[in-house]
């Protein structure tokens, strides 16, 4: 298969009402955020999410970190009280330990009757993990987690699901953040937030109500980001933590 988000599309423009999960044993055109390739290895999972007129336009803004959250929990089910902690880099990146293990794609698109389908895309690494990334990974099979990707899915499903109603097609997000927040990653600690207009630095200290990171700057000024790439840093400062793929730079 291509791509599941593509898959899911063509569903859509075909009538199809949602909610329609589709999954893949593999990709050949996997991708990421802003266009980028997603490796797409057999053995881990690939799925994505139909939705149809979910929410308004403005609360739609704020589905990424619904999203994050279900996936969050979901996967969180599986690892073992004593295991590793599982969180969430704002966006909504999964880490299990500090490592990236999921990512999340979110796209939309307005049908020709009217109607905006709206999918969500995950990618978790369930027996493989990339090592040539600009930030350490890891998989479940690495963190200790035995489930294959069949119970991988029938986890991340039903997080996702359980977000979505708690998320109330909007109506609820503010319940939906402070739970957020409870599992996120880095809050208080430095970081570098990538802008297409270039790197800022600063501190994360929070979201905004409607789901903007907040960045401290050394100023003590603050600012809200809608979108960017959060980097958390560490030792040096990257990001790091124990049991993950060596980066490669």
């Amino acid at each position: 298969m291509g791509s599941t988000n593509v898959i899911a599309l063509e569903a859509a423009r075909a009538g199809d009402p949602g909610a329609l999960w589709v999954t893949a044993a593999r990709q050949s055109a996997g991708r990421g955020r802003r266009g980028r390739a997603w490796v797409s290895e057999a053995g881990n999972l690939y799925a994505s999410l139909l939705l149809i007129d979910p929410a308004r336009t403005d609360d739609l803004l704020n589905l990424p970190l619904v999203v994050a959250l279900g996936v969050r929990n979901g996967l969180a089910g599986l690892v073992s009280r004593d295991g590793p902690p599982v969180t969430i880099k704002w966006p909504n990146d999964i880490l299990i330990d500090g490592c990236k293990t999921v990512g999340i794609l979110v796209e939309s698109e307005r049908l020709a009757d009217g109607r905006l389908a709206v999918v969500i895309g995950c990618g978790v690494n369930v027996g493989h993990s990339p090592d040539d990334t600009p930030y350490p990974t890891t998989s479940l099979r690495q963190a200790g987690v035995a489930a294959n990707v069949e119970e991988t899915f029938v986890a991340l499903a039903g997080g996702v699901e359980a977000a979505l109603a708690l998320w109330s097609q909007g109506r609820n997000f503010q319940a939906v953040r402070e739970a957020w927040l409870s599992h996120a990653a880095g809050i208080g600690s430095a970081c570098t937030v990538n802008l297409a207009e270039g790197p800022l630095s600063g501190r994360f200290v929070g979201l905004e109500s409607d789901g903007r990171l907040i960045l401290e700057e050394d100023d003590g000024g603050r600012r809200s980001i809608s979108a960017g790439d959060l980097f958390l840093l560490g030792t040096g400062g990257t990001h790091s933590a124990p049991g993950c793929s060596p980066t490669r730079h």
